[in-house]
């Protein structure tokens, strides 16, 4: 699950879920936060007195995003689809159905509610740009940041700019929607700094100037499970092999995160001990079918990108890279689903999704087709 993602309105649940200590963990943060531990004992304490209520979604969610709490997304998702149908259960709905990709459901779930406040319009543009319709949201939100300027509005357009290679612009919104919070909840400043990484690293193409990034998320809330997969991937890359697998055990000991045991099993691998490689990269295939049974859409593109690597099994990877293709039109969408048609010898269809992503604008990798 991408930064992009329905994530500028869930991001108003952090910065209410505060305490009042600095973190103390990796590089130091520029702000002052309550610690992660601290801040998750708060939110699960939340979570237990809400328990079924309205507004438990939210905070489900937050804890989905930020431990990889797939359990929580569930429960946030049934409890979603349970509910009786006013206005706001349907808002709630929307954003489950987005949380986990449905986001076409998502989408009825907004005009059905029939609400054009705030909410429902950040949620709408999130949508838009996860699924690959960012320069229709960004008109929008342009005008929001110039009548409402803030934390909310700035980030949901920076992740709109991101989307559309305006890496400089995106990023001096991120750092504005920094300088515009007032909380000490480590949340929306460890999201904020994950999706600058993310952006310089996967969009931009610029992991140098990602890892700092990512080691400031984790100063705010060293419990991120993605941020800290993320990093060793940077660590690993760049040599640093002892780190990232010391930062892969700790996520797999708390989360059992099926990408962070994937990449730590390729590491072992790599260092000379196979039984255990071959063991943890067994545990992550079983973890992500175990996954996509529950929430399909939701895990389709991080499967597709395991069975391309050490999953080893590239007609299973096809399949589903089509399937998160059918839901969102990103340049990373239609990326993976070139790279499956390619790795099983699909050369034409290749071509075509070529064809269909420059029609879009998008930069994808052509090589081989006219």
């Amino acid at each position: 699950m991408r930064p992009s993602e329905s994530w500028s309105t869930w991001l108003a649940v952090a910065v209410m879920v505060c305490g009042g200590a600095t973190a103390a963990w990796g590089e130091a943060p520029r702000y002052v936060t309550t610690t992660g531990a601290l801040a998750i004992e708060n939110l699960d304490h939340r979570i237990a007195l809400q328990r079924a209520d309205a507004g438990v979604g939210e905070l489900l969610l937050l804890r989905a995003r930020f431990l990889s709490d797939y359990d929580a997304l569930d429960r946030a998702s049934t409890l979603a689809e349970e509910r009786s149908r006013t206005a706001g259960d349907l808002l709630e709905r929307a954003r489950a159905r987005s949380a986990v990709h449905r986001f076409a459901e998502a989408l009825t779930d907004l005009d059905a509610a029939g609400k054009d406040d705030e909410a429902s319009s950040d949620l709408r543009a999130s949508i838009l740009v996860a699924t690959g319709h960012a320069s229709e949201a960004i008109s929008r939100l342009e005008a929001r940041v110039a009548q409402r300027p803030g934390y909310a509005s700035r980030s949901a357009l920076a992740g709109a700019y991101a989307a559309v290679g305006r890496f400089t612009d995106a990023d001096r919104l991120y750092s504005e929607a920094l300088a515009d919070l007032d909380t000490t909840s480590p949340f929306p400043y460890a999201w904020i700094y994950f999706a600058r990484g993310v952006m310089w690293a996967e969009q931009a193409g610029d992991p140098a100037r990602a890892e700092p990034l990512y080691a400031r998320a984790l100063a705010h809330l060293p419990e991120f499970a993605m941020a800290n997969v993320h990093l060793a991937e940077l660590e690993a890359a760049r040599g640093d092999v002892a780190s990232a697998m010391t930062r892969l055990e700790r996520v797999v000991a708390s989360t059992h995160e099926p990408e962070a045991l994937a990449l730590l099993g390729t590491l072992h691998l790599r260092t000379g001990a196979p039984v255990r490689g071959r063991s943890e990269i067994t545990a992550a295939r079983e973890r992500f079918e175990a996954l996509l049974v529950r929430q399909p859409l939701a895990f389709a593109d991080h499967a597709a990108r395991f069975y391309l690597g050490p999953g080893a099994d590239p007609e299973r990877a096809w399949v589903l890279a089509q399937q998160s293709l059918e839901g969102r039109q990103t340049a990373s969408a239609f990326t993976l689903a070139i790279e499956a048609a390619r790795a099983t010898g699909r050369e034409c269809e290749a071509c075509v999704l070529v064809e269909a992503s420059r029609a879009r604008g998008l930069p994808v990798p052509g090589d081989g087709c006219p």
